[in-house]
């Protein structure tokens, strides 16, 4: 937990990024509806983001709610106390499918993940989202190999639940948990009134954890027929319990089911409009992607960012894992449950970049689901692997000579994953968005793919705060960086694209991402003499020309 924590809950306000002003008032309007009981306006956003507006509206009861400084640090240190939580709950659940080294090997990738670093320490919505994924499906995997353990199953609905309530692309999972129980289908007992009686029971869980979360659903109707469901839900557990399941209380259950989803499709129906939109329509602000600047950059996008965005060891050991699962699948019982597992987690990752390569709204955090899937099998990637040669070793040294080399191999296997694997990643602290896979060259990176997540305008900020008087300095910033200045800036800072009457810049501040996608060159249109270039990670960032 502590090393989950330390690069989350460390120099948390700085670089205000993408989206979080929304996010923070979002969450300041719907505390403030909760506590004065107007359940009605607590559908603030489409996605619809319910656990990021509860856990980021609790800075609400410690600090006036407004949107500064003081607001981001305290509302990003309740998240990633959340989301630490969550990631050392799910290698709990790792090390109950696969043992304590792959555990160990999985918390390393998932916990230094870099994109997914980079966003539980933001005040958003994708965290939460593939957080609550990788927990229902390891949940759910573990359920599949112990049908006995029903609580299992009825935790993995709530997860689905959460996850809903995060991100409407949760329900690319629905398709996926027919596939897992397809895979594990010989363990299953009772044939398909028990399958249904599972499918069920989850869907029931998320559809009651909707409910209970959602304060817009806290009305005496839906209350009392959550309550009736809630009680089927027990009776049907029971039947389960003791092997029998009686079909009249399934046809039961399913109604209410029916009944209750229903009449929550009804009570947040422009959500689902709006889903409809945000699918179909691409975003207003271009990406810069293969050399063009386009609103959609297409199939090609997500699988440019599972290779530029990931650690250079995750993809060639999920692929290399999943290969001697592979080879091993007749050798033993364990080693074929294994292999379940890894497909079921492929076929998620599948999943989640197909149908999200079909929308037209496309960003590298909405993969994010992809990425921590990846890290897992990466996780048993690396021990496979290191299984492999070790094996190798066997069969050319003596014994005695073995229990050396085993030692040797741990340790410079251990050295080497984090050297390549964590270390370039802390070294970004704390701006980790601007990682990138070391295979490429930074050259590259910036003729490929929209760089800048507004990283680096902090730093330029506090440059020109250096200044003498600097509060009486005024700077033109280009468009896409003017939110992020004004929250670190002391003097007075505008948009480059806004005319402000009577006002003579000393200084102009362009923006990597401005200068993608052609809003403003790299050299700005002030003619101004550069003065200062902020460079993360091998890549120019922000630049700062001084105005004659």
């Amino acid at each position: 937990m502590l090393l989950t924590l330390i690069p989350r809950l460390s120099t948390l306000e700085s670089h205000w990024s993408s989206d979080e002003v929304l996010w923070m008032d979002r969450s300041s309007d719907f505390m403030s509806a909760v506590k004065a009981g107007d359940f009605s306006k607590t559908v603030i956003a489409y996605h619809p983001g319910v656990p990021t507006m509860w856990i980021a509206g609790l800075r609400t009861f410690f600090t006036s709610p407004r949107v500064d400084l003081e607001n981001l640090t305290a509302a990003r240190w309740f998240i990633g106390l959340f989301v630490s939580a969550c990631i050392v709950f799910s290698i709990f659940l790792v090390y109950q499918l696969f043992g304590r080294w792959v555990a160990l090997a999985s918390f390393a990738c998932l916990a230094y993940s870099p994109l997914f670093l980079a966003h539980t320490r933001r005040v958003h919505t994708d965290a939460f989202a593939t957080t609550f994924i990788l927990l229902t499906v390891l949940l759910f995997l573990y359920y599949c190999q112990n049908r006995e353990r029903r609580r299992y199953l009825v935790l993995s609905g709530m997860s689905f639940g959460l996850a809903l309530l995060s991100k409407s692309y949760a329900l690319i999972l629905l398709p996926w948990l027919g596939v897992c129980l397809f895979l594990f289908r010989e363990n299953r007992i009772g044939g398909f009134l028990r399958q249904m009686s599972e499918i069920l029971i989850f869907l029931s869980v998320s559809v009651l954890t909707v409910v209970s979360v959602w304060p817009v659903f806290w009305s005496p109707l839906i209350v009392l027929v959550s309550v009736f469901l809630f009680g089927v839900s027990v009776l049907l557990l029971r039947e389960m319990k003791h092997g029998r399941v009686n079909p009249y209380l399934l046809f039961f259950f399913g109604s209410m089911l029916v009944l209750l989803s229903v009449r929550v499709i009804e009570t947040v129906g422009l959500v689902f409009d709006s889903v409809h939109w945000a699918v179909t329509t691409p975003h207003e602000v271009e990406h810069f992607f293969l050399g063009n600047v386009v609103n959609d950059p297409g199939w090609l996008f997500y699988p440019f960012v599972l290779t530029i965005k990931s650690t250079p060891l995750m993809l060639p050991l999920a692929i290399v894992g999943f290969i001697l699962l592979w080879k091993q699948r007749r050798d033993a019982e364990e080693t074929a449950r294994r292999l379940k597992i890894g497909i079921a987690l492929v076929m998620g990752v599948l999943l989640f970049t197909v149908c999200l390569s079909a929308t037209s709204k496309k960003f590298s955090r909405y993969l994010l689901p992809a990425f921590a899937l990846l890290e897992i099998l990466a996780g048993i990637g690396l021990v496979e692997v290191l299984k492999w040669i070790y094996a190798s070793l066997a069969s050319c040294f003596q014994p005695k000579a073995i229990a050396r080399y085993k030692t040797a191999l741990a340790v410079l296997a251990c050295l080497c994953f984090f050297f390549i694997q964590i270390f370039p990643v802390m070294a970004l602290h704390p701006y980790y968005g601007t990682y990138y896979n070391l295979c490429w060259k930074a050259t590259d990176i910036t003729k490929i793919i929209t760089v800048g997540d507004a990283s680096g305008l902090d730093i330029a900020s506090k440059y020109l705060n250096r200044k003498p008087k600097a509060y009486l300095l005024s700077v033109r910033v280009s468009p896409l960086s003017a939110q992020f200045v004004d929250h670190y800036f002391k003097g007075f800072a505008y948009r480059a694209d806004l005319n402000v009457i009577n006002v003579t810049p000393d200084y102009e501040v362009v923006y990597i991402r401005d200068s993608q996608i052609g809003r403003v060159p790299e050299t700005g249109t002030l003619n101004g003499e550069l003065e200062s270039v902020i460079t993360l990670n091998g890549i120019d960032h922000v630049w700062i020309y001084r105005v004659p």
